[in-house]
């Protein structure tokens, strides 16, 4: 049996989940052989699940029970979870993994190396696609980061907006959060809701605000692709949410002047993609429903979202959903 420390550990990873006990029994078999030069807890958030997810998160929990806590957070919305997640950590980095994700060897080392590095606060890293059936033939490379498949190259190195990391794989300084205030709960997955750039937005904060984002190549990820988002109207509905909420982001941190590089964007991304026919037409009809509900997301957010400036550090949470 581990020993119970007093101490706070090095890192704290939060995993959420909700109604998904098999992928998380799943991860509990991966994380279990998972070993790490430094100290770490496990912290599974349950957001609200009405299934045996939660009996599958205790039997993890009591698997490592000098390392590992369970949190319910009943408000719906996985921003709603990571920041109660945020909240209850003790560790001195935070690190996100989905409840679908396994790391590879090396996986928290790599996010310490990553974190220790002077000004950096949050850095992402690799995230394979691990495909629970075979990939129908129409799937296109194009789709894959809609899948959550991200890969930087082999070299560490700074990133950028339209570079920063991916949910399923990221990790923070807990300085990030006391500066820059917790993810914003209008983005993000919430019950069908497929909102999306939770994690963008909140490293544009860190970033205006003077943070460095990092790319750790070492710290990868395998995240399964479950056989129901191989579909055309799974996709097409994710594009809609990623043209949604980049609006908010967009129109939140750069204004009038985002929303019209944006909406530019959103247009000649379906222009180019007017012509193709055959199994690349889903792709093509992916990218209007995008540039549709980019200018729904701008209309919404005009109206409810409040601009973001850098001129001083927020350490409150950001406001609840409208």
């Amino acid at each position: 049996m581990e020993p119970v420390s007093s101490a706070p550990p090095r890192a704290t990873v939060v995993v959420c989940t909700r109604n998904r006990s098999a992928a998380l029994a799943d991860f509990g078999a991966a994380w279990l052989g998972h070993r790490a030069a430094l100290d770490w807890e496990l912290l599974v958030v349950d957001n609200g699940s009405t299934d045996d997810t939660r009996e599958v998160a205790a039997s993890l929990v009591a698997a490592r029970p000098a390392r590992s806590r369970l949190a319910v957070e009943p408000t719906l919305g996985l921003s709603s979870a990571r920041n109660l997640g945020i909240r209850l950590a003790r560790g001195e980095w935070i690190a996100f993994l989905d409840d679908d994700a396994a790391p590879a060897p090396g996986w928290l080392d790599a996010y310490e190396r990553a974190l220790s590095r002077p000004g950096v606060l949050a850095a992402g890293g690799p995230i394979d696609p691990d495909f629970e059936a075979p990939a129908p033939d129409w799937l296109e490379r194009e789709f894959l980061p809609y899948l959550s498949a991200w890969d930087r190259g082999p070299e560490p190195h700074r990133l950028a907006y339209a570079e920063y990391p991916r949910g399923a794989n990221m990790a923070f300084r807990r300085e990030a959060f006391e500066r820059f205030g917790e993810f914003d709960l209008r983005l993000g997955r919430r019950g069908r809701s497929l909102r999306s750039c939770e994690e963008i937005e909140l490293c544009l904060r860190i970033e205006r605000g003077g943070g460095e984002i990092r790319y750790e190549p070492g710290a990868r990820v395998r995240h399964r692709v479950e056989t129901s988002r191989l579909s055309p109207r799974w996709l097409l509905d994710r594009f809609a949410a990623q043209g949604f909420s980049e609006a908010i982001v967009e129109w939140k941190h750069f204004g009038v002047e985002g929303l019209r590089r944006g909406l530019s964007r959103q247009r000649e991304g379906a222009r180019a993609h007017e012509a193709r026919l055959g199994r690349t037409a889903l792709f093509a009809a992916c990218h209007r429903r995008a540039a549709r509900a980019y200018l729904r997301g701008a209309a919404y957010a005009m109206v409810v979202v409040e601009r973001w400036r850098p001129a001083a550090d927020r350490g409150a949470a950001a406001p609840r959903p409208t």
